[in-house]
């Protein structure tokens, strides 16, 4: 029997402090290798019962599988993942964390911290339904698997009823929201002052680091803002095209009507429906590059936020040392969170890239669409002229209206999205690659020698 199969639930809920992080490394199979002081606290395990064990030593009975089948479905495709999880030490206390989880080359790097952020509840809560689904799943005979895909699809079903998208949004908005919650930190809760030498090295590059990816995260804040007001303005202007679109349609079939008598009628209402069409064909093309670029904008402020935790935790075990609640061979981690830094920077600097690239696009295509506008409105003056010019007003009059009315409304639509285009195309990503490797090497070779100077 396991030391966690002898473990039973107290009911007791530990408080764990705004600045405390959990730490702890794991190989493929999910046995720890290694673990911070906060994590041997609060677990209430010693660190050689830690060590070798499955993480799962701390997994909390009532935690649905459905999370953790979500999770790993994402880490076992080399991408970092994240959850709330209740925790369950040693004596039978619980606790709650964020948990991010990051692929190495070996295995995996976790940092944990205490859920402080206003979504926490609605998760909580969630959780509880995804729980009832799987039990619902059990009783009716699905095996462990079965109830774990039950619920990961109940608990997708959730979040979007919660207004997410996918997990990927809920992820990055749950990881922002927690790490905005912890506030500065590597530059103020870390700082110690009294440390000398390449302790102090290392302070002062995560200080420096976690200023770098703030101003980052306040870009990308204006990115999110307005890429969403961009996704709901071009799905405005694109219904009102399409209505265009339709009425054009309706007075080019009413012109076959009078053919014989105005065959010119006939003929511009003809090439007049080419451009509506393109104008349509060019904002649906916007779609799904919008879909793209929203992707990649939650995908880069995921990035931003788990290399700020990381970072944080460079700091965190650097002020231990400083504190001597660490010895300074912890400082052995900082390699881990130098490299998952790295990994993360190379994936920011390759989705900033995309998101440039996709605002260009999509600035393109909203010219294309007024310029197709423009064109048609060219035509609508030759039409309407003609049908009053050979008093076609009795076939075609109640047609003249719709059409100004939808035109109109195109039109100050595509002003708008031209407006949003230019204040979007100010906040393109300036991101220096070059900037925040020098930080990740100054802090990683600070670290190597602190370990031997400290």
């Amino acid at each position: 029997m396991s030391l966690s199969e002898l473990t039973v639930p107290g009911g007791v809920e530990q408080v764990i402090g705004a600045d405390e992080l959990f730490f702890s490394t794991t190989d493929r199979r999910g046995l720890i290798r290694s673990g911070n002081s906060v994590f041997v606290r609060t677990s209430r395990f010693s660190l050689d019962e830690l060590t070798g064990a499955p993480h799962n030593i701390v997994r909390h009975p009532d935690m649905p599988a459905g999370v953790f089948r979500l999770m790993w479905d994402r880490l076992l495709t080399g991408r970092p993942a994240g959850a709330y999880v209740q925790n369950l030490a040693k004596d039978g206390s619980r606790y709650w964390v964020f948990a991010t989880m990051t692929p190495l080359a070996e295995g995996f790097l976790s940092v944990r911290m205490a859920p402080r952020a206003d979504l926490f509840d609605a998760v909580k809560q969630t959780y509880r339904y995804v729980t009832d689904a799987e039990l619902d799943a059990a009783r009716r005979g699905a095996n462990r698997g079965q109830v774990a895909l039950a619920g990961m699809q109940r608990l997708e079903e959730l979040l979007d009823e919660l207004g997410f998208g996918s997990h990927d949004d809920f992820l990055t908005e749950a990881l922002t929201a927690e790490i905005a919650a912890r506030g500065r930190l590597a530059s103020a809760t870390y700082a110690r002052p009294s440390a000398r030498g390449p302790i102090a090295g290392v302070l002062a590059g995560a200080g420096a680091l976690e200023t770098q990816l703030a101003d980052l995260v306040e870009r990308l804040e204006g990115y999110r803002v307005f890429s969403d007001r961009l996704v709901r303005s071009s799905a405005q202007v694109l219904a009102v095209a399409r209505r265009l679109n339709h009425t054009v349609a309706a007075a080019q079939a009413a012109s076959e009507m009078v053919a014989d008598t105005t065959p010119v009628l006939r003929n511009v209402a003809r090439v007049m429906a080419t451009p509506t069409d393109a104008a349509v064909t060019a904002l649906e093309q916007l779609v799904p590059r919008l879909a793209t670029l929203r992707a990649d904008v939650t995908d880069l402020r995921f990035r931003i936020a788990l290399g700020n935790l990381h970072n944080n935790m460079v700091a965190a075990f650097a002020a231990e040392v400083v504190d001597g609640v660490a010895p300074p061979t912890s400082l052995n981690e900082v390699p881990l969170l130098c490299d998952a830094v790295h990994e993360n920077v190379l994936e920011m600097s390759a989705r900033a890239q995309q998101v440039n690239q996709a605002l260009h696009e999509i600035i393109a295509g909203v010219a294309e669409a007024g310029e197709r506008l423009a064109g048609f409105s060219r035509f609508l003056g030759q039409w309407r002229i003609l049908v009053l010019r050979h008093r076609a007003g009795g076939t075609l009059g109640n047609l003249v209206q719709p059409i100004d009315e939808e035109f109109a409304a195109s039109w100050d639509g595509m002003e708008m999205l031209r407006a949003l285009g230019k204040e979007f195309e100010s906040f393109a990503v300036p991101f220096d690659v070059r900037a925040l490797e020098e930080q990740v090497t100054r802090i990683r070779a600070e670290a190597a020698e602190s370990r031997y100077t400290f």
